[in-house]
């Protein structure tokens, strides 16, 4: 089971872009077990900073390049 961690930025609201970024890690179910998606996204223009899919969840994974 994976901790769910409390939601920092919950009341905060961005005034313009690159203020606040935030990311997700969710697995994607293939046929050939499970992917790991994680994303960086700007909060204010809800663009895409940056993402990365691999087939493994460990602590370098989300060091996105």
């Amino acid at each position: 089971m994976y901790k769910k961690y409390k939601n920092l930025v919950k009341d905060q609201v961005p005034t313009r872009p690159e203020q606040l970024w935030v990311s997700d890690i969710t697995y994607i179910k293939t046929e050939n077990g499970h992917n790991y998606l994680a994303i960086v996204t700007d909060a204010y223009s809800r663009q895409i900073m940056g993402c990365k899919l691999d087939n493994h969840r460990e602590h370098h994974f989300v060091l996105m390049r």
